[in-house]
Parts: structure tokens; C-alpha cells; sequence
């Protein structure tokens, strides 16, 4: 179902921000009314932050990096899905812009045919693909880590001209939606509980933190995330570098909300895959409870 709401909101912001004046007016003309050069993101992209530079490689190395990470955890299923998703929502990016104009229905400059954005595709399903075969004593430091990162290179992406916010929204909403629904086909037939004879190994005791601890470390991490997605954009108009930061900023969270709570639907499915580190510890506690 979440891929399915991705797919339509996907479609709205095309048809509303494309295919009408209003949309496009919205927009269109503003990254030449201050000086890219003295903005952050063009610093960000002269000193090489991928995917602003170095794009393919950055898509290359970082699906065989999700690739080998849950091929090392032997999580089979997880190693196919991240194989396929991550280049996959770069394909289904260059194929929707190669299928799908942008009319030129208002005086200006930019008339790119460039939704939705693909280097913002390449960071966020990178970075999506790591976030999903990650351990997940990992977790707590590792989604922060990227959450930075997107929104660095996302609100970067549309300070220096390359795209309008609209397009790294949309950037979001097709990798969730790959993502997702790539999820689904290839977790089809796998059983949605594990076996009930299965010990299920209790949660790290930072997983049963306090709800207020909790509540704080969420805060403070949506916080510095916001914060890097508006420093990547100062330097431009006050209310460019605010309108571009928090866009960057919401890509970033919208896909660090969707992602670990895919990981949760699939956790399960994880631990029940022949040869897991969880299957075996809880078949060790097994038989030593019999003993």
C-alpha cells in the first residue's frame, strides 16, 4: 500500500508542478536571482560531495556495498531486492523523463525536462539500500549519518540550479515506491511469522530505551538533519536557502521514516532465512535449554 500512495503522490506533484502554469510559475526562474557561487552547495559540489559528483560511481559502489553487506549477514532475499532496487529507481527515473515532458507554460530560463531528479535518486536509494540490510545494532548511528547526507546533497541539488524542490520530492516518492513495492515481489512467498518453535532473541536494550529518551534522540535527529539541509543552501535568498533547505531536509526524513519501517515488516522475514546469525543464535539458545 505504500508504494502504491507513493506511486500517486508521485503522479500529482508530475501533473500539478509540470503540466500547469501554476505549477510551474511556483518554481521556475528563482536559482538566478543570487550568486550560485557563494552558496554552500556549489562548495559542496566543487570539493566533490557524490552523488553532486562522481554520480555513477557513487550508484556502482553503493548497491555492491548494500549487496555484500546483507550477503555477509546471509540474508539472501534482502541481497536480491537492494540488487535490484537501487539501480532500478535510477532506470525508472531516466525512463520517466524520457517518456513524460514538461511543457514550457510560463516565461523562463528553465524549461529542463528534469523530473523527478536523478543524482537526488541516486543518494536517496543508496542511501535506502543501506538502511535496509545495515545491522541493526547499526542503526542508531548509521540513519542519522545518512539522513545528513541526503539532505546535504538533495538541498545542494536544487541551490546550485540543477532542480527545482518539486523534483527531489518526487526523487523520494519513486524510490520509496521502488523500493516498497520491489520489497513485496521478492518477500512474496517467504512466511510473514516466524516458525512459533523459534526463541525469538529480545530486543538490544537500546531498542527498550526510555519512550522520553526516545522521543529526545528523535528530535534532536530530525533537528541536525534540518539544520544540514539548509546549510548546504545558504548563501542564497533568505527564503530560497529556507524553501530549498527544509525540501532537502523532508526528502531525507520522508525516506528515513518509509525505510525503517520497512525494516520492520521484514525483520522477521530475515531471521527466517536459512543460515542468519539470528537463527542460529536462537537454535544454539534452544539446544542449550534442553541440555
Amino acid at each position: 500500500m505504500t508504494g502504491l500512495i507513493a506511486v500517486a503522490l508521485f503522479f500529482v506533484l508530475y501533473l500539478f508542478f509540470n503540466l500547469t502554469a501554476a505549477g510551474q510559475s511556483l518554481e521556475n526562474g528563482w536559482a538566478w536571482k543570487y550568486e550560485v557561487f557563494d552558496t554552500v552547495g556549489y562548495w559542496l559540489r566543487q570539493n566533490d560531495l557524490p552523488p553532486l559528483s562522481y554520480d555513477r560511481a557513487t550508484i556502482v559502489v553503493g548497491t555492491l556495498l548494500a549487496v555484500v553487506i546483507a550477503a555477509a549477514r546471509r540474508h539472501g532475499r534482502t541481497a536480491l531486492w537492494v540488487a535490484v532496487a537501487t539501480p532500478g529507481a535510477v532506470l525508472g527515473s531516466e525512463g520517466f523523463k524520457s517518456v513524460f515532458g514538461r511543457p514550457l507554460l510560463v516565461d523562463s530560463r528553465d524549461d529542463a525536462v528534469s523530473y523527478p531528479s536523478g543524482h537526488a535518486v541516486v543518494v536517496l536509494a543508496v542511501a535506502a539500500a543501506l538502511l535496509i540490510v545495515v545491522p541493526r545494532a547499526w542503526k542508531r548511528w548509521v540513519a542519522p549519518v545518512l539522513g545528513v547526507w541526503m539532505a546535504l546533497a538533495t538541498s545542494a541539488i536544487i541551490v546550485i540550479g540543477n532542480h527545482r524542490p518539486s523534483e527531489i520530492i518526487g526523487a523520494a516518492l519513486l524510490t520509496i515506491a521502488v523500493f516498497t513495492l520491489t520489497g513485496s515481489v521478492v518477500h512474496l512467498r517467504s512466511p510473514r511469522q516466524p516458525p512459533p518453535s523459534r526463541t525469538r532473541r529480545p530486543a538490544p536494550t537500546s531498542e527498550r530505551a526510555d519512550p522520553a529518551r526516545r522521543a529526545w534522540l528523535l528530535t534532536g535527529m530530525v533537528a541536525v538533519i534540518t539544520v544540514a539541509g539548509i546549510v548546504a543552501a545558504w548563501g542564497a535568498l533568505p527564503w530560497v536557502t529556507a524553501i530549498d533547505g527544509v525540501t532537502g531536509a523532508a526528502a531525507s526524513l520522508l525516506i528515513l521514516r518509509v525505510i525503517l519501517v520497512v525494516r520492520s515488516w521484514v525483520a522477521d522475514l530475515q531471521q527466517a532465512e536459512p543460515g542468519d546469525d539470528d537463527q542460529r543464535i536462537s537454535g544454539m539458545t534452544t539446544a542449550s535449554t534442553g541440555s
